[in-house]
């Protein structure tokens, strides 16, 4: 059943007609039946009420909380069985193949047009992909050559077989099945598989230290040039280097490849549409398109927002310890994008999120991160600047893509670690700056922040409630916010230094020095505009990036109400 119009309000009419048409199909459903359990958040599916009155209860009050994020079993939607929702795993796959030249929306069909016109690469795309419709042996009517290896790559990746296993069942399904079956003989073919179609990724070998990566320039490098760490793994028992296998491995997944992907699909392009004409008018924000800092991007750069097939894109990243490992010795970071062109209730889904970067552990990249993510931002740089040419299915034509990054989404230690602003200590807010209002604890030993409420309106009551804060009574007006363009020129002057081993000498050398002279080396610093910065956060190559008027967002989790 189609739930997307629970999430809209209900005083619109689209509310209104989805409720009719969800208690008129369950009714039909059901049996033609003249009443039945209403799921409105008072009846909470426990009294049975006319199919008039369920229509009036959803639209007074709401759907049931817990029953609107769930299946709808007691109004007639039926559980997918296992089959089918594996079917479903594999046939979807190779219909993403397909929307990637159009094949069931009226683009080009790989077996009849004409090839005469065509790229050799496009031609050869082609040729792979009427390999992938072939049956998996002559007589074989149930499975082509992609069902097989996508329905054999999941069970991989759910029962977490290793490569040297799965290598093993690979040969014996070849003893089993007919000789002239065309089943990869290893995993490394299935991936290589998988990369014609644009679902690989780029391996970039990086610094042990997190100093580099090895691209560009460095490409050819055997060792890092700044901590002089050899690229290649060392060997734990004879202490021997592994020539060709590299220490550190960061996984980059294009973005160019997948917005193609994206308009290539008939209603998906549709949906990028969406926000171009939804925005809300009674003020309300429902959706970042509400939002002040989507319409002063659209202000300040008319032409970008004159298409709305260019993308507004968010980024998010934080540790996870991967194969649900449950120590806290490791730490690997994904980096994800969020698509804010799509409706409220496609942009947030795990399909519609892409994983971009995987920075490897087993330690936090922390103020390194702008290492890593270097191949991201020269991406964005260029989809900015010039933009790509892509084929919109929708409007059957090809057009020039450009995207612009709104803002970061992240927790607190995180958006230190994007922004290379401190977060910790005297200095811990990023929006007051060398004014933050700390109390240093002594006998609990941390800092506290407690006069906030000169941001409240003058004559406030709170400002005046002394012993429901710290007994003082609060007058003035909190400082002004450093904006982007600010930020941008403070931090001209500022050198950035990535590597642990040089963070770890500055540290080093800071401990010994002798408690007065770090005390007023200390004082020096925080008098310097400089010293709340751990670095110039590579967000500021983007050329849009100091004139955007909201950077970085804590995440809703850790916002405290």
């Amino acid at each position: 059943m189609d739930k997307s119009w629970i999430w809209l309000p209900r005083n619109s009419h689209e509310y209104s007609e989805g409720a009719t048409n969800f208690v008129n199909s369950s009714a039909k459903r059901l049996g033609s039946l003249s009443e039945m359990l209403c799921p409105c958040r008072d009846c909470r599916n426990l009294s049975h009420q006319s199919l008039d009155k369920i229509v009036e209860h959803l639209v007074i009050r709401g759907m049931d909380k817990k029953y609107k994020s769930s299946r709808w079993s007691i109004h007639g939607e039926k559980r997918d069985s296992a089959e089918d929702s594996v079917l479903q795993y594999e046939t979807e796959a190779f219909d993403l193949f397909k929307t990637i030249f159009s094949m069931d929306e009226g683009g080009p069909n790989p077996t009849t047009d004409n090839e005469d016109d065509e790229a050799p690469e496009e031609i050869e795309f082609k040729k792979k992909l009427r390999d992938a419709q072939t049956p998996l042996y002559s007589d074989c009517l149930k499975h082509t050559k992609v069902s097989a290896i996508m329905g054999l790559y999941r069970f991989k990746v759910k029962s977490g077989v290793s490569e040297n296993y799965f290598d093993q069942l690979l040969v014996l399904l070849e003893d089993l099945l007919p000789e002239d079956n065309v089943l990869p003989k290893s995993l490394a073919a299935i991936k290589k598989f998988l990369k014609i179609f644009g679902f690989g990724y780029d391996s970039i070998h990086a610094c042990k230290n997190d100093c580099i990566l090895y691209r560009k320039e460095y490409e050819n490098l055997e060792s890092c040039p700044r901590c002089k760490v050899s690229r290649w793994e060392m060997d734990k028992h004879s202490n021997e280097l592994k020539v060709g296998i590299p220490a550190k491995v960061l996984r980059y997944f294009p973005i160019k490849d997948r917005f193609r992907r994206m308009f290539r699909s008939q209603r998906m392009a549709e949906d990028l549409r969406w926000h171009y004409t939804n925005a809300t008018e009674d003020g309300t924000m429902r959706h970042p398109v509400d939002s002040i800092s989507w319409a002063q991007v659209n202000a300040k750069w008319p032409d970008f927002a004159a298409d709305p097939r260019n993308l507004r894109l968010g980024i998010s990243t934080d540790g996870m310890n991967p194969f649900s490992m449950q120590s806290t010795n490791h730490s690997t970071w994904p980096v994800l994008l969020v698509n804010y062109n799509t409706p409220p209730t496609m942009c947030m889904k795990a399909e519609n999120i892409m994983l971009t970067l995987l920075i490897p552990g087993p330690t936090a990249p922390g103020n390194n991160i702008d290492v890593y993510l270097a191949p991201l931002i020269d991406d964005l740089k260029d989809l900015w600047a010039e933009g790509i040419e892509v084929y919109d299915s929708f409007a059957k034509e090809n057009f020039n893509l450009r995207a612009l990054l709104l803002w970061s989404i992240s927790d607190y230690p995180a958006l230190g670690t994007l922004s290379g602003c401190k977060v910790k200590g005297k200095q811990a807010c990023n929006v007051c700056g060398k004014d933050t209002p700390a109390r240093w604890l002594k006998f609990s030993r941390k800092f506290v922040y407690m006069s906030n409420r000169r941001r409240l309106p003058p004559g406030h009551r709170y400002r005046y409630k002394k012993a429901w804060f710290d007994n003082t009574v609060e007058e003035g007006n909190a400082n002004r916010i450093q904006t982007g363009a600010e930020i941008y020129e403070t931090l001209q002057a500022f050198t950035n230094d990535f590597g642990r081993p040089l963070e770890k000498e500055k540290k080093r050398k800071r401990l010994e020095l002798e408690d007065d002279e770090r005390l007023q080396e200390e004082e020096c610093e925080e008098s310097n505009e400089l010293w709340r910065w751990k670095k110039r956060s590579i967000f500021f190559d983007l050329p849009y990036w100091k004139e955007l008027p909201v950077r970085h967002n804590i995440d809703v989790m850790h916002c405290l109400c």
